[in-house]
């Protein structure tokens, strides 16, 4: 199912992070929500993609977006590979 207003989805600005959603597509069946999301980070550039669990299906614009801000939240939060936190 490919969500409705994917194209009019709000970029986020944090800190110093702006990303703008790419693609997503839910699965009512499995209740997964897969994502592309492109952006910056200071200077870095980032595409990321994922796939995230969801509770509610994120029918709304908002709700899909509030649901990938939450995963990048997470995915930022981890170590890269080098062990060291992203900054």
């Amino acid at each position: 199912m490919l969500l409705p207003g994917l194209g009019q989805t709000p970029t986020h600005r944090g800190e110093d992070v702006q990303f703008r959603i790419v693609a997503a597509r839910y699965d009512s069946v499995t209740q997964f929500l897969w994502f592309t999301a492109s952006g910056t980070s200071g200077d870095a550039r980032f595409t990321v993609s994922s796939k995230v669990k969801c509770l509610k299906d994120p029918s709304t614009p908002e709700r899909l977006h509030m649901a990938v801000l939450l995963a990048l939240h997470d995915i930022f939060r981890r170590p890269s590979a080098s062990g060291h936190r992203w900054t």
